[in-house]
């Protein structure tokens, strides 16, 4: 009977704290993150500012979990396409290819992770976005590093293409942000072509 009971209260916390998560990304991305208070938040959601005290303590610590729920998934959707694949071309392939489409298929998600990752200062004042590690870009580097070591993929400092690929792909959460309801069709293809051409071999073709 206990165990029962438990499991219930569980999944009831549970898919509160979704709800809680999705009425937070959905204020955010109509009122910005500094006006995204927990009145706001609990407006939307339907509860009272006290329940988003109960399962997050702050509003802090909920758009926190929002930044780790958004992009942690899309970290997952991205190891499990390149976990199909050996050869680093199609490897990058499926990373850049997974990334776009995760993207495309949860435009408020990302929208509302990115403008609370710029917004968010931490507690020495420095903005969250600038808190990356190597550990954040490893799969990445792994990738084009075993391109490079493979000739693959033409030689340039590591840390560069890292952040020409990244630049790249971010180029269409820059476009949802001018324009959630954007058409990425043709973006998303071009973007993919772009960085396959500009990590080419001299006189060695671009992968298909």
């Amino acid at each position: 009977m206990s165990s029962s009971s438990d499991a219930a209260r569980t999944f009831t916390e549970t898919a509160r704290r979704a709800q809680l998560v999705q009425a937070a990304i959905t204020t955010v991305n109509e009122l910005g993150y500094p006006r995204a208070s927990l009145a706001e938040i609990a407006r939307r959601a339907g509860v009272a500012k006290s329940a988003i005290v109960y399962y997050f303590a702050s509003k802090d610590t909920l758009l926190l979990h929002v930044v780790d729920h958004v992009f942690t998934a899309l970290e997952e959707a991205r190891a499990k396409a390149v976990a199909a694949h050996t050869e680093p071309a199609a490897r990058l392939r499926a990373y850049a290819e997974s990334h776009l489409a995760y993207v495309d298929a949860h435009r408020p998600e990302i929208t509302a992770g990115i403008e609370i990752v710029v917004s968010h200062r931490g507690p020495d004042g420095v903005p969250l976005y600038l808190t990356a590690t190597d550990e954040d870009t490893a799969l990445l580097r792994a990738i084009l590093g075993d391109g490079m070591a493979q000739g693959v993929f033409r030689q340039m400092p590591l840390r560069i293409a890292v952040d020409v690929v990244e630049a790249l792909l971010d180029t269409v959460t820059t476009q949802l942000q001018r324009d959630l309801t954007a058409d990425l069709t043709a973006l998303r293809a071009e973007i993919t072509t772009i960085v396959f051409r500009g990590l080419a071999v001299p006189d060695r073709a671009v992968p298909d």
